[in-house]
């Protein structure tokens, strides 16, 4: 019994004593396997942050080189074009002069002319593809799909919709139109992985003043955007009952195609010279025919060019107008240049932009994947002789000679280019809706799914008490350089 007292006082006595180098190491081992884990996560977030810097450096590169390849591809269809108009103006001069087989040739050379806007920038197409995959780029199965959707439109709806096509095949088919599905399929085929960001679908018809023609209208609604809203729609928001409150829609007016959808450039075609318009210079005097016509003489020297081509039906392609304005009026006054745009380079037309989305997977744990977007736009530059804008005549003349990088938010694509599924829904699903309300909408069209939530009374319900408590946080952010929300959201 004694014994047994003297174990158990043992025991007693050591469990009191302090912990032993066994307790110690243990507690060790548990700090140490802390700061393992800390410096686990710390070493993938690290490898996290430098791979997505990798990915943005790598979309920069092959954006930026895309972009340039696809203007470069816009310079030379230009030149070509133009160098084909002197070209038509020579031969249509020595068949008035009695040579009637140059006026074969002149028809030659205006078909060919015609599949220059064409070929070329889809071209270019193919151009940014390659450099934008040689800079580490992969395809993106979404772009691919797009492209390739497209061309099945082109095949079932342009030969209807566009009948008069831009050039014909001897013998048809296949049709010109045909032929332009045969280059987009082939892009596809290849796979897409810069996204052209300022394409302009023969169907992006849109008028601002008919909210069912307004795109803005659409994003609006998907976004609940009731700012929007406040600005642009308020009454309509408070008043509209049903379907039947929508104005009639305005007839569609169908373009003439002249040139590609994808890194087109702005032309337009004329059949005779003599039915140029007027255009006026910077200076405020107009330009006229004769002025072109001692333009055309002075390119084609050595060869002769007869006044009377002015009155020679043939095919001549003209810039657009509209498009091949002013730069500086086109991007706002208030956009931060470095430096004033020099007068003979102040024209829009004829940009490049792409767009590039590359995922990053994440190897921290709980926080999951992101896409690295990139966008970048550029512009073919030059002058005629004299610092005169290429454009100052209309007709396309050779004058371009350099590629530049541009600000997105200065080209034709701060809207990120067309939208898929517009011209269908405009053309086909409207009428329809305006006709019969919602049964009349496309289930598969997401314009038509919005407008299923605009007719929602509790979607219209919402917006208006939102906007009655909180209207006056609605603010028009204006353009420029520093705070209050300016600057451009997209101006590298």
């Amino acid at each position: 019994m004694k014994t047994l007292r003297n174990i158990v006082g043992r025991l007693s006595a050591a469990a009191s004593l302090p912990a032993g180098p066994s307790r110690r190491g243990g507690q060790a081992i548990i700090f140490v396997m802390m700061v393992l884990v800390i410096l686990v996560f710390v070493a993938l977030w690290q490898f996290d942050l430098h791979k997505t810097l990798f990915v943005k450096y790598r979309s920069r590169n092959g954006g930026d080189a895309a972009a340039l390849a696809a203007a470069r591809w816009q310079a030379i269809s230009l030149n070509l074009v133009g160098e084909l108009n002197i070209m038509q103006a020579v031969y249509i001069s020595q068949g008035l002069a009695g040579d009637t087989n140059a006026f074969v040739e002149a028809k030659q050379v205006a078909d060919l002319e015609a599949r220059v806007p064409f070929t070329g920038p889809m071209v270019g197409f193919l151009a940014a593809e390659e450099a934008a995959k040689n800079n580490g780029m992969f395809n993106n199965a979404q772009f691919t799909q797009d492209v390739s959707d497209h061309a099945g439109e082109i095949r079932r709806e342009y030969l209807t919709r566009y009948p008069d096509p831009p050039y014909h095949n001897d013998p048809e088919p296949p049709t010109a139109w045909d032929d332009y599905a045969d280059m987009c399929d082939e892009i596809a085929s290849l796979g897409v992985a810069a996204a052209p960001d300022n394409a302009r679908y023969y169907t992006d018809f849109a008028d601002w003043n008919h909210m069912l023609l307004n795109p803005s209208f659409y994003d609006a609604i998907a976004s609940q955007d009731w700012c929007w809203f406040f600005f642009n729609a308020y009454d309509l928001l408070k008043s509209y009952q049903s379907f039947r409150d929508w104005p009639a829609l305005p007839i569609y007016v169908e373009p003439r195609p002249a040139d590609s959808e994808f890194f087109g450039l702005d032309l337009r075609r004329f059949s005779q010279l003599s039915l140029m318009s007027a255009i006026p210079r910077d200076n405020g005097r107009p330009i006229t025919v004769k002025d072109l016509l001692i333009k055309l003489k002075e390119l084609a020297d050595p060869q002769y060019i007869d006044t009377n081509v002015v009155n020679v039906a043939a095919n001549w392609l003209f810039y657009r107008d509209e498009v091949w304005s002013s730069w500086t009026d086109y991007i706002g006054k208030d956009f931060p240049f470095r430096g004033a745009v020099k007068p003979e380079y102040d024209y829009a037309g004829a940009d490049s932009a792409v767009r590039l989305v590359n995922n990053v997977e994440r190897h921290t744990p709980g926080i999951q994947g992101a896409d690295v977007t990139w966008s970048a736009a550029a512009k073919p530059f030059g002058t005629l002789e004299g610092a005169i804008k290429p454009c100052q005549y209309g007709l396309v003349l050779p004058a371009f000679t350099d590629v530049r990088m541009i600000p997105i938010d200065a080209s034709s694509a701060p809207a990120a280019g067309s939208r898929p599924g517009w011209g269908i829904h405009i053309h086909d699903h409207l009428p329809n809706y305006v006709q019969n309300g919602l049964g009349g909408l496309d289930p598969n069209c997401w314009y038509c799914a919005q407008l299923r939530t605009w007719e929602d009374p509790t979607f219209r319900a919402t917006g208006i008490q939102w906007l009655l408590q909180h209207s006056d946080e609605c603010v028009i952010r204006g353009p420029g350089p520093g705070g209050g929300g300016g600057g451009t959201h997209r101006g590298h």
